[in-house]
């Protein structure tokens, strides 16, 4: 039988048929099991500006043109850059959205494009420089299940290889330095971040996949990579820096990093114990969310929830006679907060957990 304590991806009972789970369907069914029904049993189309789609957008516009300037010929991060603006500006003005001022359409235009070019200055000509390979997906297999995590770049490392995702901000991404016991901690109902320690599952099956390719006993590590985490006009960043350039135009844009190797390392046993779980739901049909504590899915997954008009578990919940659960403006009304024990506030909000 497959040792439980065991890193290494194994089939050790040979299973006659594999089942491909993906990282986005493990994050997706943490968060809401419905949701994921409604998303890949029985996809049904999501609301139409739902935040699900404004943020996949983002994400695509950075993403897309990132990957082209990693990919682009040239030694010079100037060249890379010059790929990837050129990439951006088709994909901008061919997937536009309609803005209700002009003025915030070019600012997220200026936004962007500013990213993409402050992301090559600083670690993306490097990244390039070390490409393994770009926009692919990795795997690995466990009793009879293959698991795979999309990931935007594959980067050696002086000493293992890195893995990279793309994403405008650090939104719903877990803080890894809060403690030794996020999953733990989940798995036995002492807190609820169901979107957060989905990024964490994706984070685990592509650092597992990077193992299985390249070597089981070499340091790989996940990055989320933010290249649009803070954006300001450029002018209120000079008056804040005490530049005297006070009318400079433009957007300054700040980047951010999370890295996942150290948390992966401490966590494992329960991240593979989390990982089975709700494989084997999967496997099984199971996408009742009153099995999975239905109250705090209500209180935190609804309200930003693309499929909730057509969801019957949402709508009785909303004419139930009983006592229904606050949501998360109305506790912030009455004082309540998403504080840890640590005085940190993580973010609940549940927005998308992304595509593969």
């Amino acid at each position: 039988m497959t040792d439980p304590h065991s890193d290494a991806p194994t089939n050790a009972e040979p299973a006659t048929e594999t089942t491909t789970i993906t990282a986005t369907e493990l994050a997706t069914h943490l968060v809401c099991p419905r949701r994921y029904e409604f998303r890949f049993e029985r996809p049904l189309s999501a609301r139409e500006g739902s935040h699900d789609r404004v943020r996949a957008r983002r994400r695509e516009l950075l993403r897309r043109p990132i990957i082209a300037g990693l990919r682009a010929d040239g030694d010079a991060a100037a060249d890379r850059v010059d790929a990837a603006l050129e990439r951006f500006d088709r994909h901008w003005h061919s997937s536009r959205e309609s803005y209700l001022a002009d003025e915030q359409e070019q600012y997220d235009e200026e936004a962007v494009a500013a990213a993409i070019e402050a992301y090559f200055s600083n670690g993306g000509h490097d990244h390039a420089e070390r490409l393994v390979d770009a926009d692919t997906t990795l795997g690995y297999e466990r009793d009879g299940i293959r698991y795979e995590a999309a990931v935007d770049a594959v980067v050696e490392r002086d000493q293992g290889y890195l893995a990279i995702r793309y994403v405008p901000d650090l939104t719903g991404i877990l803080h890894v330095s809060w403690s030794d016991s996020h999953v733990r901690d989940f798995l036995d109902g002492r807190k609820y971040y169901p979107r957060q320690i989905g990024s964490f599952v994706r984070a685990g099956v592509a650092i597992r996949g990077l193992k299985a390719e390249f070597g089981i006993d070499l340091p790989c590590d996940f990055a989320y990579v933010a290249p649009l985490a803070e954006s300001r006009p450029a002018y209120e960043f000079a008056s804040e820096s005490g530049s005297e350039s006070a009318s400079e135009p433009g957007v300054h844009v700040d980047i951010a990093h999370r890295h996942f190797e150290d948390a992966y390392e401490e966590e494992r046993l329960d991240l593979v114990e989390l990982i089975g779980d709700r494989a084997a739901a999967i496997r099984a049909g199971e996408t009742d969310p009153r099995e999975r504590r239905f109250d705090e899915i209500t209180a935190t997954a609804c309200e930003y929830c693309a499929y909730r008009d057509a969801c019957p578990d949402h709508l009785a919940a909303e004419v139930s006679f009983g006592d229904r659960p606050r949501s998360r403006s109305q506790s912030r009304v009455s004082g309540d907060d998403d504080t840890t024990e640590h005085g940190r506030k993580q973010d609940t909000a549940d927005a998308p957990t992304g595509d593969d």
